[in-house]
């Protein structure tokens, strides 16, 4: 399923306005103080739940700060859905920062979700909590934005571009169970913290702790809830004046660090460059599901090595050039397969390269929802958001730093459709896993798909009964999937989201074909695959038996005859007595061999010989008429 993002619908209308609050210094709190541990006292329904942000130190007092930043987890939901932190007294905004989808909502009280979040702070000093679904939430205060005129420590220098600086892939040096790990991050001596996407593959289920070094972590940053898994999440997090912080792993695993920028420290000279504007709420800048937040066209989903660049300055809620980079949720849904995510500013990349250096996000399945708080840097055409696997993407903007733009040395994007003419383009949603007696509007779209392809199933109504399981298996033979299993598995339906052609032939004119080495059979009009179907025919196998119309035995080898026949006979009688059996509705193409209904068409040859087809598919047969007296009918290996 896909789910949706902010209020259960997708966005169409343009999202009213935020304001711009006062430009504001950074404070990064020396360890993080938990606000909020629902787990403790109690679940959160569907109504705000409000939290303190300011009071008694460490925290700043009510009144003196602009935004506050927080690791944000959702513990065990109850329900998929979507998790919203927003300024107090306004309401639920258009934007999300936390999706659980079906899949991670099944790992129940075990499921352990962060995000970063960056949020605006009204005069009270109280953000509020929303979850569409309910669940526990536990909210731990990592810093805050204080209104200044100038700065010295506190202002954000975003590098240029990300800049991968750890991959322990790379270097064959994952963290050990329990390892604690000192890491120094390239130019920040002299800064107070450091903004970092932290990108980790656990070797077992387990939390991971980002922390100034020489301290004792209080909360956790990632989650791993499988071996395996890859998880990220953007950290900022205090250095010691060389530029060092920590990092703990409690089950050990990979870990894969990229530098965003630094915030100054005392040292560093006054100025406006780097200090935080908060919009007074999160805005949508881009929903590629939308008519009107999509650069690409409505609905128009980035396809695999496509980017879209989003305009910063001239977006109404933010109104000026002087942008450096700016602060978002990231969240990509609807997603077509594994890949990564990378938001890195306009034009900072060569258009002819399908690769990136750095990732925000990392896609691990079909359809997944899937969010993460970036801080970009941004050239004066904006950011750019670049998918490895085709994906709808949202970005929730909550605010901006000042400054001048980097440079864009590259021109805009190069997107090519990589759908052959006269082809069927990638599915407008994603399609899961699903097999016979499974029923879900997912369902619909592949089926819908296959009719399109000629794969000819009943309805597509939703439902997977024996015509889709004989569609899917005719179109797994087709493209040479093994086994063909009937069932829509993570590679079918990779493969039926993506651009197909539908089956062709070498014949002209109107015939059957029956392709033995494939085990399908091909309807032609006019030297075009009108419909392809699964059929199974003669086993090879020697057989005795006993004549059902005369009571004498038959031998015989279970073959099915090649050459170009024409249809001799038809007999409209669900029970036709041959004399191998009875026959649903056949009609005659060679000798006793005919096409005719069974309930078991198997992906193998299993018949005596006869061209075996479904039952439903022989009543499509006699409602088109499509093999009358006469037809052509080619059999071949």
């Amino acid at each position: 399923m896909s789910l949706p993002i902010a209020l259960g619908v997708a966005t169409t209308a343009t999202p009213a306005l935020a304001a711009a609050g006062s430009p504001s210094a950074f404070t990064a709190l020396a360890t993080p103080v938990r606000l909020a541990d629902t787990r403790i006292s109690g679940t959160l329904g569907n109504v705000p739940t409000p939290i303190a942000v300011t009071g008694i130190a460490p925290l700043p007092a009510a009144g003196t700060i602009t935004a506050a930043v927080l690791n944000v987890t959702v513990v065990g939901p109850s329900d998929p859905g979507f998790w919203s932190v927003f300024p107090d007294g306004a309401a639920v905004p258009n934007a999300s920062n936390i999706n659980v989808d079906g899949t991670s909502a099944f790992y129940g009280a075990g499921l352990a979700l962060p995000n970063l979040v960056t949020v605006p702070v009204p005069a009270n000093g109280i953000v509020d909590v929303f979850a569409s679904a309910g669940g526990n939430v536990v909210v731990d205060m990592l810093g805050y934005y204080s209104p200044t005129a100038t700065a010295t420590a506190g202002r954000f220098v975003p590098l240029p571009a990300p800049s991968r600086m750890t991959d322990t892939r790379i270097t064959s040096n994952p963290l050990t169970l329990g390892e604690t790990r000192d890491f120094v991050a390239p130019g920040a001596a002299g800064a107070s913290a450091v903004a970092l996407n932290v990108t980790t593959i656990g070797d077992a289920p387990g939390f991971w702790q980002v922390f100034p070094s020489g301290t004792s972590p209080k909360s956790s940053n990632l989650n791993t809830l499988a071996a395996g898994q890859t998880t990220a999440n953007q950290v900022i997090v205090p250095v010691d004046p060389t530029g060092k912080f920590s990092i703990t792993s409690q089950s050990g695993g990979q870990v894969i660090i990229d530098v965003i920028g630094t915030f100054t420290g005392a040292a560093a000279p006054a100025s406006t460059d780097g200090l935080f504007v908060p919009l007074s709420t999160p805005t949508r800048f881009l929903d590629t599901r939308s008519s009107n937040l999509n650069p690409l066209g409505a609905n128009k989903r980035l396809l695999g090595g496509w980017d879209v660049e989003v305009p910063v300055s001239s977006n109404a809620a933010i109104g000026r050039p002087d942008v450096a980079a700016v602060v978002m949720n990231l969240t990509v849904t609807d997603t077509f397969g594994s890949g990564y995510v990378s938001v890195t500013p306009a034009g900072s990349n060569d258009p002819a390269s399908k690769t990136r250096s750095t990732s925000n996000i990392n896609v691990a399945r079909i359809d997944q929802t899937v969010a993460n708080h970036a801080i970009v840097p941004v050239s004066s055409r904006g950011f750019d958001i670049f998918a490895q696997a085709p994906l709808h993407a949202i970005a929730d903007v909550s605010g901006f730093y000042l400054g001048a733009p980097v440079a864009a040395p590259f021109g805009g994007p190069s997107n090519v459709d990589p759908t052959p003419a006269g082809c069927l383009g990638f599915a407008v949603s994603a399609i899961g896993t699903s097999a016979q007696g499974n029923a879900n509007a997912n369902i619909a779209i592949a089926q819908q798909r296959l009719l399109d392809l000629g794969f000819w199933l009943q309805n597509a109504d939703g439902t997977f009964g024996l015509t889709t399981q004989q569609a899917v298996m005719a179109y797994q033979k087709w493209t040479g999937m093994t086994p063909a299993s009937g069932k829509i598995d993570a590679a079918t339906a990779q493969k039926l989201m993506s651009p197909n052609c539908r089956p062709t032939t070498s014949y002209k004119g109107d015939l059957l074909e029956v392709d033995k080495g494939k085990q399908l059979a091909l309807f032609i009009s006019g030297g075009k695959v009108q419909y392809t179907i699964n059929t199974s025919t003669g086993g090879g196998y020697f057989y005795t038996a006993v004549d059902e119309n005369n009571g004498n035995p038959i031998t015989g080898t279970a073959i099915t005859t090649n050459g170009t026949f024409h249809i001799y006979r038809v007999a409209d009688d669900p029970a036709y007595h041959g004399s191998l059996g009875t026959l649903y509705r056949p009609r005659f193409i060679v000798g006793g061999i005919a096409m005719h209904g069974y309930p078991s068409v198997p992906n193998y040859p299993a018949s005596h010989g006869c061209v075996r087809v479904t039952n439903a598919w022989m009543d499509q047969v006699w409602a088109q008429n499509l093999l009358p007296m006469g037809k052509t009918v080619v059999i071949h290996d």
